[in-house]
């Protein structure tokens, strides 16, 4: 059974059970792209955000977190030190997260997602600790897939799609 199929009779039973609360499903099923590769300094991973060219994220540094929402990137290291982590949106269907590994590297995987027929989707939201802008919440479309029928359908990835509104 292809994801639209699934998304399909998940909705139809989402309706016949309106006090289970089921959660809403992406009405569009995706197709992902995803790549990986390794940085071996905090500059090469900040350079490969910066021309990643974002417009929403947030970045963990050694002393703190900074956030952005349609302004620039933050300045790398800016009273902060250096960079470990990171998820930021080019708002065009592509997530870049940057990771630490605690080996002195930092892994970089960037998400692309189109229309497609392999993944269904829900959107979450995590509570953030700022609130500069309203924005107290981290918004991720979460990726579903069936890889097993007798496993179900299980969660593969999440993507940072953006800062959203009060939780």
């Amino acid at each position: 059974m292809n994801a639209q199929e699934i998304i399909k009779q998940y909705e139809g039973l989402r309706r016949a059970m309106p006090d289970a609360k089921l959660p809403a499903l992406e009405a569009d099923a995706y197709q992902l792209t995803v790549t990986h590769k390794t940085e071996n300094s905090a500059e090469s991973a900040y350079a490969v955000l910066d021309s990643f060219n974002p417009v929403a994220g947030w970045m963990g540094f050694q002393s703190g977190n900074q956030h952005f929402n349609h302004e620039p990137l933050p300045k790398a290291g800016a009273n902060y030190g250096q960079l470990l982590n990171a998820e930021v949106t080019n708002g065009k269907g592509a997530s870049l997260h940057v990771r630490y590994n605690g080996n002195g590297g930092w892994v970089v995987t960037e998400y692309g997602y189109s229309t497609g027929n392999d993944y269904m989707a829900d959107k979450v939201r995590h509570v953030a600790s700022f609130d500069k802008d309203g924005n107290t919440t981290l918004q991720y479309l979460r990726f579903w897939q069936e890889r097993d029928g007798a496993l179900g359908v299980n969660p593969v990835f999440a993507c940072f799609v953006g800062l959203g509104g009060k939780a």
